[in-house]
């Protein structure tokens, strides 16, 4: 009896487990695994590559061919279109990574990278792929990093990046941005936040990335950019900002709202116009920064000075290329860095009457700062002592142009030794040559006058004879008299006579002696 009872339980027991394993051969029957182009392996693992499938490929929760919820890796490659349908993820608690490489159309929708509550630290990657819309609220849960390296996105919306949660690396690769719209990065915490190569289109309007919270390092580096708005970036608490190798069209004023806990790096960029203030919103996180207070008053003292000393940090602007500006454009905070500034191209042909206006517009913009700073800081007035504190420079602090907009860069002091200070020597040359042309004009011209009028005066001291027909002596009864020039007698006129002024005419005598000579009638 006992034995029969054993075989009855060991025959029930055999016919439950076959049931239970042919439910599950069923199940797996109808997953993605089984379908090409994809397979799966024991560990979980989905890989899918489309190299000679020419079908779409939907990656879904639903039908004969879905995700099973025990994936733990997913790899994507080589597919013409691939959707990833909503909430595809969100019940594979085991997932640890997603890959996607070389789609040529991948189709995203809300909540497409959703992960599971109970995930723990998934990867996502795009590579090499092209996104027409990247939609909003794309990403929930847990992803320890997101990489795009080399993705075509046609339209990046509001709320793309969003609702991320211990995100330690989110990277942009060489990604090629058509259209971004405001708040595309909107409101969450990462520990790195790299954009490195790749465009974002024609501008980047304002509140593109919006409270974004970087713990260690925010980076921009060689990416095109066309107009970038005020406030176009609003990030908080970064150790490290590096804006570097970038090509900006136009800088708008205050485009960076950054607050960073450590120096600031600005170096190897291209900007074709810069506003006024565009990198003042780049400021020291004080209130993150601030050390503990101390138990005895004087390590207090000590902690707050140090404290105090601390706040001020580097800003390095240096090797960049600025072709519009003006004055208060390159205005820094002085209250929270030291700037460095050093090698700074203005993308121009070099002029000697614009090097002074353009070194004063970097150098000195004290009105401008004061403000500005009033109007961030209305409670606070601006620090004169900080903000007419002057920047370094050296020789090479400024370039400019030589030759044209195709010349070579040369410093503004060679430029002035080498033009400047030599046009000015000529034209001194040429100004002395002039007035020493002009002077012997003058003097020639006074040498002629002075000879004119010296024989005028002499002519009018010596010569009193009458010009016109002059008075004869007349030997009629013996008596000398004066007949006029237009009598009828013969006018003899080798005798002259001197008649003095009217005033001197009565004090003078006159002697008047005839000489005749006559044949001798006698003989000696």
């Amino acid at each position: 009896m006992g034995a029969t009872r054993y075989v009855l339980g060991s025959a029930i027991l055999g016919l439950f487990w076959s049931s239970l394993l042919k439910g599950v051969l069923t199940n797996s029957s109808t997953s993605r695994c089984d379908y090409p182009p994809c397979s799966c392996d024991h560990y979980g693992r989905l890989t899918c590559d489309c190299k000679d499938e020419g079908e779409e490929l939907i990656l879904t929760t639903e039908g004969d061919r879905r995700l099973s919820p025990h994936t733990s890796r997913i790899m994507v490659s080589n597919c013409s279109s691939v959707i990833l349908a909503n909430s595809s993820l969100a019940s594979m608690v085991g997932l640890r990574s997603v890959d996607l490489i070389n789609v040529a159309n991948l189709s995203l929708v809300k909540q497409s990278f959703e992960l599971s509550p109970h995930s723990t630290r998934t990867r996502i990657s795009v590579r090499n792929s092209s996104i027409d819309v990247m939609p909003s609220f794309v990403f929930r849960g847990d992803v320890e990093a997101i990489t795009f390296e080399n993705v075509r996105i046609g339209q990046l919306s509001a709320f793309s990046f969003a609702n991320l949660l211990h995100t330690d690396t989110l990277r942009l690769a060489n990604c090629r941005v058509e259209t971004t719209e405001a708040q595309a990065f909107k409101k969450f915490d990462v520990g790195y936040l790299h954009v490195i190569g790749g465009s974002f289109g024609d501008q980047l309007p304002s509140r593109t990335m919006n409270d974004i919270e970087v713990y260690h390092k925010f980076m921009l580096d060689g990416v095109k950019m066309g107009v970038v708005r005020s406030n176009a970036f609003i990030v908080r608490s970064p150790r490290t900002v590096a804006i570097q190798n970038c090509a900006i069209e136009s800088l708008e004023s205050e485009a960076f709202d950054v607050t960073a806990r450590g120096a600031v790096i600005i170096k190897n960029n291209t900007f074709s116009s810069i506003g006024v203030g565009a990198f003042l919103g780049i400021r020291a996180d004080r209130e993150i920064r601030s050390p503990p207070p101390s138990s005895s008053s004087s390590s207090s003292s000590s902690s707050s000075s140090s404290s105090s000393s601390s706040l001020v940090h580097g800003l390095i602007f240096k090797n960049n290329s600025v072709t519009s500006f003006e004055e208060g454009s390159l205005m820094f905070d002085r209250v929270s860095f030291r700037p460095e500034l050093d090698s700074l191209l203005v993308a121009q042909a070099c002029d000697c009457q614009m090097l002074p206006v353009w070194k004063n517009n970097v150098l000195n913009y004290t009105s401008v700062y004061s403000r500005f700073y009033v109007r961030q800081n209305s409670l606070v007035p601006p620090p004169l002592s900080q903000s007419q504190e002057p920047i370094n420079e050296t020789p090479e602090t400024f370039l400019c142009l030589d030759g044209g907009l195709d010349g070579v860069p040369t410093s503004f002091v060679d430029y002035e030794t080498s033009h400047c200070s030599l046009g000015g020597s000529m034209l001194v040359l040429i100004l002395i040559i002039v007035g020493a042309v002009l002077a012997l004009l003058a003097s020639i011209c006074l040498i002629v006058w002075c000879c004119r009028r010296r024989r005028r005066n002499n002519r009018k001291k010596w010569i009193s004879v009458p010009t016109n027909a002059p008075d004869v002596v007349s030997k009629k009864n013996g008596v000398i008299g004066r007949e006029a020039a237009t009598s009828g007698t013969p006018v003899d006129s080798r005798i002259t006579m001197v008649v003095p002024d009217g005033r001197l005419y009565r004090e003078t005598e006159f002697h008047v002696i005839v000489e005749k000579a006559e044949p001798l009638t006698t003989e000696l």
